[in-house]
């Protein structure tokens, strides 16, 4: 799953020219995305140092959907990738959250966050950087 979540996102990154952005201080930004009418919303947020975290709820209308995120800088991926409890259609919404850490110079610079059905199949993401948010 982290895989596949990693090439999807370091694919974006190269049809957008990645760069890694000078370190700034704590910058959050919004994010929302939608399969049909299953959401995922929250922020993300980047700090001075090594890590950034994300945070959120999930909404299901149909199925099963799971969110989960995991921190980039160039080739390099965070151990962490935190997902959301499954939220199921019907039942109530999943809040969730988790931190991603990278020990390079830069840290975590983008944080890719992807909705997964029942089959942890990818169904929609978007990829958050401290400038903010673009959908896959």
């Amino acid at each position: 799953m982290r895989k596949l979540l990693t090439v999807m996102v370091v694919a974006l990154m190269a049809a957008i020219g990645f760069a890694a952005p000078a370190q700034a201080a704590t910058v959050s930004k919004p994010y929302s995305f939608a399969f049909g009418a299953s959401t995922a919303t929250g922020t993300v947020s980047f700090t001075d140092g090594y890590t950034a975290s994300v945070s959120g709820v999930v909404h299901a209308a149909s199925g099963t959907r799971t969110v989960c995120a995991v921190g980039l800088n160039g080739d390099a991926e965070s151990d962490q990738a935190p997902c959301s409890p499954p939220a199921y259609a019907n039942g109530p919404n999943q809040p969730w959250g988790g931190s991603m850490r990278i020990p390079l110079p830069g840290g975590v610079v983008q944080v890719g966050i992807l909705m997964y059905d029942e089959n942890m199949e990818p169904l929609d993401g978007v990829i958050c950087s401290r400038g903010g948010c673009s959908h896959l």
